[in-house]
């Protein structure tokens, strides 16, 4: 999934898991579960990462987090990679991926 979005605004993700039989899947608190924006593939520099269960909260069968304003202010305008990448044990999943384009503001955060 693509993101669009101005740099520097607030944006609210959400999203659900599922099991095999389509069911919501509730990560255990020992499990984790990352939300990663770099350049590109091939970048070992993170931009923004989000966490669960610290940053990725569980709420009646969504996972939610918030891009907050500071987190892209200090981006460059264009585009950026991410994916959503789950450990339970021994087990790593890539569970989505796409990219962010960050597009052009007017009110800077050091206007404010």
């Amino acid at each position: 999934m693509d993101f669009e979005f101005r740099r520097g605004d607030t944006q609210f993700i959400r999203f659900k898991l599922k099991d095999a039989s389509g069911e919501p899947l509730q990560l255990d608190l020992t499990d984790r579960m990352y939300f990663t924006v770099k350049t590109d593939a091939n970048s070992t520099k993170v931009l923004l990462q989000k966490k669960f269960p610290d940053d990725i909260t569980y709420d009646d069968g969504y996972y939610v987090f918030t891009i907050t304003s500071a987190d892209t202010s200090d981006l460059a305008y264009g585009d950026y990679q991410y994916d959503i990448e789950v450990k339970s044990g021994d087990v790593v999943k890539t569970i989505g991926d796409g990219t962010i384009t960050l597009t052009e503001e007017i009110t800077h955060r050091r206007d404010e």
